[in-house]
């Protein structure tokens, strides 16, 4: 009895010579359920019976319809193309294998035979069979838990709304569940609150942290916290949350009440730029870790502040931009990046002109990390 099914597995013996199905019945029945057929049109007909065959043992010279097409069509039909296919004939030429194998056969047994390397050769692939349709269905269910994980996720991202007030963004994930997040509130005062995140990967597993950041920048900013001490609360979290090998490289600003007035932390984010004037008067690099990898993180010595004028413009991305390879290897960079945002902070062409630039360097219809970028206007 298969464990698979919980029955003993159905093998259908085809052949046009009722001696030599008796022979391989004799030889299987103790541990088999055998389902005989005279020709092909019937054995087309009994591997339509439920419940369907587990293997077939196929000759190849029968009137009518021959053991090669009766292979052709079972394989084409999607009820029958996973059953395992043992052509069982004299044809014993090199090319006749050959044929029926590339049909989708996957053995090749020729008469006459031996009785115990037929019974050895049925049982190895009616394992595979009963593993491979195992894997499947432990596929299928790790599917549907993924997916019903992805949706919870999306739905615990989408409950905040993004004040984008002063911003113009392009996101576009990989996936459903972006890694790269991009978070925008005002506390009760008036302060500017923009978080830029990505988490490491993209996908699921780079996503399960984005419902707790969001939670914690929301909940601070409404509680009046600085830029700072939620940054700080951040990485507390995500040290003591994470499993090993995800962490979250992030970008804080955070902008007075006044707009004349921006700190700023970068943790393992793209150097951002200021751009004033329609010229980039300074960039922002990285100088902390990732979030999330050690608490011993010495944030309070890295703090930028810097003095806003009106129609500044701030920029800040995600390295899916940057690091985005042509085909001859070559990143499209931080200066092609800046080319192109210093002409749309002068006539504020549309941030999605990007995307195109992005396909013509990587020659790619499809990309292979997010892509998040922001401006903030002062």
């Amino acid at each position: 009895m298969s464990r698979d099914t919980g029955r003993r597995p159905i093998i259908l013996v085809v052949d046009d010579t009722p001696e030599n199905i008796d022979v391989l019945k004799g030889a299987l029945i103790n541990d088999y359920t055998v389902r005989p057929a005279l020709n092909g049109q019937i054995a087309l007909k009994a591997a339509m019976v439920a419940p369907y065959p587990d293997l077939v043992l196929l000759d190849i010279m029968m009137p009518g319809m021959d053991g090669y097409e009766v292979c052709r069509r079972l394989k084409q039909n999607k009820e029958t193309c996973d059953i395992p296919i043992i052509f069982v004939t004299a044809r014993s030429e090199e090319a006749d294998e050959i044929e029926g194998l590339q049909l989708g056969a996957v053995d090749y047994i020729t008469k006459p035979f031996s009785i115990p390397i037929v019974q050895a050769r049925i049982k190895t692939h009616l394992q595979l069979r009963f593993v491979t349709r195992a894997l499947k269905k432990n596929n299928q269910k790790l599917m549907y838990e993924r997916d019903l994980i992805e949706n919870i996720i999306i739905k615990m991202r989408g409950a905040d709304v993004l004040d984008d007030r002063n911003l113009r963004h392009l996101i576009a994930p990989v996936e459903q569940t972006a890694g790269d997040m991009l978070l925008s509130t005002f506390t009760p005062e008036g302060r500017q609150l923009i978080l830029l995140g990505d988490f490491t990967g993209h996908g699921l597993p780079a996503a399960i942290g984005g419902p707790l950041v969001t939670y914690i920048v929301h909940e601070q900013a409404q509680r009046e916290a600085p830029g700072l001490d939620i940054l700080k609360l951040i990485n507390a979290q995500l040290c003591a949350r994470l499993p090993t090998g995800i962490f979250f490289a992030a970008l804080l600003l955070e902008i007075s009440v006044q707009r004349n007035e921006v700190n700023l932390w970068n943790a393992a984010i793209p150097e951002a730029f200021l751009v004033r004037r329609g010229a980039v008067v300074e960039y922002f690099p990285s100088q902390l870790p990732p979030l999330g990898v050690t608490t011993s993180l010495n944030m309070d010595e890295v703090q930028v502040t810097r003095n806003l004028e009106p129609g500044d413009r701030l920029y800040l991305y995600s390295d899916g931009i940057t690091e985005a390879r042509g085909g001859n290897g070559d990143m499209f960079g931080a200066d092609r990046l800046a080319e192109f945002l210093t002409g749309v902070a002068v006539d504020g062409t549309p941030l999605e002109g990007l995307l195109s630039m992005l396909a013509d360097h990587t020659g790619a219809s499809t990309q292979d990390d997010d892509i998040t970028l922001v401006e903030v206007r002062i």
